[in-house]
């Protein structure tokens, strides 16, 4: 849907609903993930299950496979700072990374081949690991700059989530999940590469999706309490929260090999409102 519309309609959404918590939600398929019917099913995402807290009002400008280091750069960049300049926000909810790591030529790109010997750590590239961890860590540095210098709201707070341990499975996409439209992001490189022990795809995916977390709280660590900004931000709140949400979704909830179903996506969205953004 085109921006203009899009602010059309929470413009009316925040006149309805006087005094309601201000979210701008910024990211990729887990704010976005369509119904099993596209329009129509239960609830597929994070701000889905959000949206139906009565006081909150959400601007959804998420979308599928959006990469952290894109969402900073070139018109996406533009259409961010033009939202927080619009609006005058609570809360900036973004959500990125997942995709840079588990692309087609992200995650292939960390792993080599198996060989005999090789344990699962000596599967993967670490040095490309890093490489790309250091990007998006910038991502997330110029994300928060960019928020404190633009954002009509000079006390907005960013909050992002740490995604979840992912479990590589040969299962893609498939429209109203029934037809398989993609494959899977992560077996297939896996099994390509010669990795086929469950226990070491695990480790390997789990190593990766850790390097991301700790850059998270790193971000965390130096945009919280007591940084002092060039804006009349108040000292005493943070600027980057990050939820933790590893271990929040159960082995039975997942829709896809990296998309939880309705009801894992419901237990994140509602461990972010707990420890975020309910009063």
């Amino acid at each position: 849907m085109p921006q203009s519309n899009l602010s059309d309609e929470y413009k009316v959404l925040i006149e309805e609903n006087f005094g309601c918590t201000k979210i701008l939600a910024e990211g990729d398929s887990w704010l976005a993930y369509p119904r099993q019917f596209l329009f129509y099913g239960a609830e597929a995402n994070i701000t889905d299950h959000l949206a139906y807290h009565d006081d909150l009002a959400i601007f959804n400008t998420a979308s599928n496979g959006d990469e952290a280091v894109a969402m900073l750069s070139g018109e996406q960049k533009f259409s961010l700072i033009k939202s927080l300049m619009e609006f005058e926000f609570d809360y900036l909810l973004f959500s990125g990374g997942g995709n840079d790591v588990v692309g087609r030529y992200d995650f292939d790109f960390f792993i080599r081949n198996k060989e005999d010997g090789f344990d699962w750590e000596d599967c993967i590239r670490k040095d490309r690991v890093g490489l790309k961890i250091d990007q998006i860590d910038s991502a997330y540095r110029t994300l928060c700059e960019l928020t404190t210098e633009y954002s009509s709201n000079p006390n907005i707070t960013i909050i992002t989530h740490t995604y979840e341990r992912l479990t590589p499975i040969d299962e893609g996409f498939a429209l109203f999940d029934l037809i398989p439209l993609g494959k899977a992001w992560l077996h297939p490189f896996m099994v390509k590469k010669n990795i086929a022990d469950p226990d070491d795809q695990r480790r390997i995916v789990g190593f990766i999706l850790n390097e991301f977390k700790n850059a998270l709280f790193g971000v965390a660590n130096d945009y919280g309490v007591g940084r002092v900004y060039e804006t009349e931000r108040d000292t005493n709140r943070a600027l980057f929260n990050v939820v933790d949400t590893w271990d929040t979704v159960l082995a039975g909830e997942w829709r896809n090999e990296i998309h939880p179903t309705s009801d894992g996506f419901e237990k994140v969205a509602q461990k972010i409102y707990d420890e975020q953004i309910a009063e």
